[in-house]
């Protein structure tokens, strides 16, 4: 490999070098470097097998960084991060200030726009075409959209206002997966989009013919198309991308070099709004992805454990679903990440999987408690930023059941910034009627999810894309009997501690290890674990006690700081007259960032999170 075409590609510029007889070998070598790569440290391998014909030809065919190259999603660029300067650093791929899992526009002028969410790079692409009208250029802008992105509503707003002239080439990647298999019309239209050899050949001669005409060429042009619709429309099928004025081509093998290079030049070559649809084989190059996909998605570098918060979640909701036929799951193109499949295999008729449309996902099930079902919407916390309107105009403004399960809450150390699920607290403690759980443990996610399916009023539970903690669950959860959700201590109310902890979950096992390096210290420490977050006077509440011998408290949130739990608590302890005069009250918390470090740390460190930076905290100035 040292000695391969790969090691001498460091720009775009040296893949347009290569003569075309070498560009075979340079794919087999891209595929084999990312086996490797991901197989050792993680990351999304399945969906960049499948683009790799795909992204060299982009390269050859377009000037990047001048012609704009905008992956959907992001989880597809890793190609194109190779053909761009970034092979060397690709060992630091996922890790905390090391090279981005999508793209990142601090990292390379080759990645224009910055992704991590889906169904965003149409919009993203319209408006670069649409500035360079503005300014006289006459760069191109090509979005790189995949099947999965195209079931989100947002592309297809964005085609909406997509205008027939301008410089924008969309490659619809079409390989039937977003991660798991892709649901809706729009999947299953798109399966079976075709155009006619005849019908496209008469276009482009009609055009190439008419557009020659000195002064009335393009007049002649312009009534051609209005003809060629009505014409179409008898001979041929409809096809939804020209019936919006847009040119399409397709569909065409993606994983064949020379026929996805022959379109996208051909694209180029016509200088207007371009659909070039191509079909890839996800994991192509690769058996076993090839075989199964869905699991090659995203590869760990470590063996996930099989019981996780999610897993548990379906195993409690597919008991509940069998004593209670109105119980329902809704996902929006998460199946697998959230588990709920699996309920979809044993009541597919109770089962919703809505493709990437988060705001569509939660007011369908805002319509379904309406109508008297019980709905467990499950969706990652980065994600249900996207559903926030939906959230209280269509659930909470009326008061709805929806029992929203709020999957990866916390940190995600290797997808990075776009995907850490540190806001949900504090944009969903600003709901008057919304409650919020924060189970740490198993028997507290049980005790959440039976909370929530006797709720009468919007409920939503989170939990981290972990297995528990045996730590948290010796520590907390030791105890018989059955109690209401509230908090837990490790220390008991009758012996209170003088430096007190407060945390909730994911966060919980770093803060018991930094209690532990307080009383080793010699120091009276304690921690209190909060199950409820809001409504924020039944958590002072169940707090309260545990606070009588407090000298110093430390707040430690997972989450951001303005807004967030910490902060609402102690306006509602404030209310309460707890005296803050004899006891400080510290807030450890992601303080005005993303959490997105530029050089490479360890994250919780970095943000004063880490078990060592909370006990130095709490025992500064003592």
């Amino acid at each position: 490999m040292n000695d391969g075409i790969l090691n001498s590609i460091n720009s775009p510029e040296d893949v347009k070098n290569l003569s075309e007889d070498k560009i075979p070998t340079l794919c087999d070598e891209i595929r084999e470097f990312l086996i490797n790569n991901i197989e050792k440290s993680g990351g999304h391998l399945a969906s960049n097998l499948g683009v790799t014909e795909l992204t060299v030809a982009l390269h050859r065919v377009f000037d990047s960084p001048r012609d704009r190259i905008i992956f959907d999603v992001g989880h597809q660029s890793y190609v194109h991060k190779l053909l761009t300067g970034r092979r060397d650093a690709f060992s630091t791929l996922r890790t905390t200030g090391g090279l981005s899992g999508f793209t990142k526009t601090s990292e390379s002028e080759h990645d224009p726009f910055g992704a991590g969410h889906s169904s965003t790079s149409v919009s993203a692409a319209l408006g670069f075409a649409e500035a360079n009208v503005l300014s006289g250029s006459d760069a191109y802008t090509v979005a790189v959209l995949g099947d999965g992105a195209y079931t989100g509503g947002m592309v297809h707003e964005a085609l909406n206002n997509c205008r027939p002239e301008l410089k924008l080439v969309i490659v619809l990647n079409e390989n039937g997966l977003s991660i798991s298999l892709n649901k809706g019309s729009f999947a299953s239209y798109l399966s079976s989009v075709r155009i006619s050899k005849g019908y496209r050949k008469w276009k482009e001669n009609t055009n190439s013919i008419f557009s020659r005409i000195p002064l009335i060429g393009k007049p002649i042009k312009r009534f051609l198309t209005f003809v060629k619709k009505k014409f179409k429309s008898l001979f041929f099928s409809s096809n939804y991308f020209e019936d919006l004025g847009l040119y399409y081509l397709g569909p065409i093998d993606g994983n064949d070099y020379k026929k996805v290079e022959r379109a996208l030049k051909r694209a180029k070559n016509l200088g207007e709004c371009v659909i070039v649809h191509v079909k890839t084989v996800k994991g192509k190059g690769y058996e076993p992805a090839e075989r199964s996909p869905d699991n090659f998605h995203s590869v760990y570098s470590s063996k996930a454990s099989e019981s996780t918060f999610h897993s548990h979640l379906v195993d409690k909701l597919i008991s509940l679903a069998s004593e209670d036929k109105s119980v329902a799951g809704i996902t929006a193109a998460m199946g697998i990440g959230t588990g709920l499949d699996r309920f979809g295999e044993i009541y597919p008729d109770r089962y919703y999987d809505v493709g990437i449309a988060e705001g569509h996902a939660l007011t369908f099930s805002a319509g379904l408690a309406a109508a008297g079902v019980k709905p467990f919407a499950a969706i990652y916390s980065t994600f249900l930023q996207r559903g926030y309107d939906s959230i209280v105009h269509d659930i909470a403004l009326q008061n709805l059941p929806v029992r929203m399960m709020i999957d990866r809450a916390g940190l995600a150390v290797g997808d990075g910034a776009t995907h850490h699920g540190i806001f949900d607290v504090s944009f969903l403690s600003h709901i008057p009627n919304m409650t919020v759980i924060s189970p740490a443990s198993y028997r507290a996610l049980d005790m959440a999810i039976e909370y929530a399916y006797n709720a009468n009023s919007p409920v939503a539970v989170r939990y981290p894309n972990t297995a528990e903690s045996e730590d948290v669950a010796r520590a907390f959860y030791s105890y018989e009997g059955e109690r209401e959700l509230g908090a837990v201590a490790d220390f008991d109310a009758g012996n209170a501690a003088e430096y007190v902890f407060i945390t909730y979950g994911s966060l919980a096992p770093r803060v018991l290890r930094a209690e532990q390096l307080l009383r080793e210290r010699g120091y009276n420490a304690g921690t209190v674990l909060l199950e409820v977050l809001k409504p924020y006077d039944r958590c002072a509440e169940a707090l309260l006690p545990y606070l009588g011998g407090a000298r110093r408290i430390l707040f430690a949130e997972e989450g951001i700081l303005s807004g967030g739990a910490a902060v609402s608590l102690r306006e509602e302890l404030i209310k309460r007259g707890f005296d803050f005069e004899r006891c400080e009250y510290l807030i450890s918390a992601i303080d005005d960032n993303f959490a997105s470090p530029d050089t490479p740390c360890e994250l919780y460190d970095y943000l004063g999170l880490s078990p060592e930076k909370l006990a130095n905290k709490m025992s500064d100035n003592i």
